[in-house]
């Protein structure tokens, strides 16, 4: 179990990650359905492919809060789709899915048993899904749809304007990005790397808002190794099967550990989605 922190919490997605949620894969985790091109993923590879994250975290220093899978549903390991923490406390999420709002309970207990008081909640009819949410400095980004995109629902703009107020609270404004309709979710596209850079998608995300920060961008066919999961400023680590990313990121001078998770990347799942951060440094 994680230690109880003080605030603040998380202040950015690129501080030193000190702290985080993870929860293992079920069985049904063969059920994640597929991204196109993609066969369905094999419960047994998961299962050691989130032990390696599991192991890589520790190595990096980072004290895990590890759940037990308790709903079966095939999306529980990808914890960080339910809560966004900010400095002064978490924000409960309410996932478009209504299936997945059965995981909040387990993940308010885990905050509760790290320390980390609930400062808000998305309520009806508000939806919002987590990682459609990033963090930099003083600033949130939300995604959007692109205009006319046909987006599917998932982030509604009632729960937007919920979460822009308690970012309100914690003195950050917010941005919203502008993505493709093919995109799951923000952060597999799109994703702090340090506090003067983010690695994105560009054909996947409008990124005019963030011209003031360094982009690296990740090539046609390999869209999703942004969503890479940050453990500190200029290190992440990144699913392996995206190598001519991983080339990019390392000639850019980001520290990249690349490990196998490849039956996630099956379902569009990254390593951004397997830990909910509670405390960065």
């Amino acid at each position: 179990m994680t230690k109880s922190s003080e605030p603040p919490y998380v202040r950015s997605d690129a501080g030193a990650l000190a702290g985080a949620v993870v929860c293992a894969p079920s069985a049904s985790i063969d059920q994640l359905p597929p991204i196109k091109g993609e066969p369905s993923p094999i419960a047994s590879r998961a299962f050691e492919q989130h032990g390696i994250l599991l192991r890589t975290l520790r190595d990096r220093g980072v004290d895990l809060t590890i759940l037990e899978p308790s709903t079966e549903t095939p999306t529980e390991s990808l914890v960080a789709d339910c809560a966004i923490v900010l400095p002064q406390g978490a924000i409960l999420a309410r996932p478009s899915s209504v299936e997945r709002r059965g995981e909040l309970p387990a993940i308010e207990r885990a905050l509760a048993a790290c320390g980390i008081p609930i400062a808000g909640r998305i309520e009806a009819p508000g939806l919002l899904d987590a990682t459609d949410v990033a963090i930099a400095g003083d600033r949130m980004f939300i995604g959007v749809p692109r205009p006319g995109a046909g987006l599917r629902s998932r982030s509604n703009a009632l729960g937007r304007e919920q979460l822009a107020a308690f970012a309100a609270a914690a003195n950050l404004s917010v941005v919203e990005l502008a993505i493709a309709p093919d995109v799951p979710r923000l952060r597999n596209v799109f994703n702090v790397v340090a506090t003067d850079a983010v690695i994105a998608a560009p054909e996947m995300i409008d990124l005019v808002p963030v011209r003031d920060l360094r982009v690296i961008e990740v090539p046609r066919g390999e869209e999703f190794a942004a969503g890479v999961l940050a453990f500190g400023d200029r290190r992440v680590i990144v699913n392996l099967r995206f190598r001519y990313s991983i080339g990019l990121l390392r000639a850019a001078k980001i520290d990249v550990e690349a490990i196998d998770l490849w039956e996630f990347g099956k379902a569009g799942a990254g390593p951004f989605q397997l830990a909910l951060a509670t405390k960065r440094g």
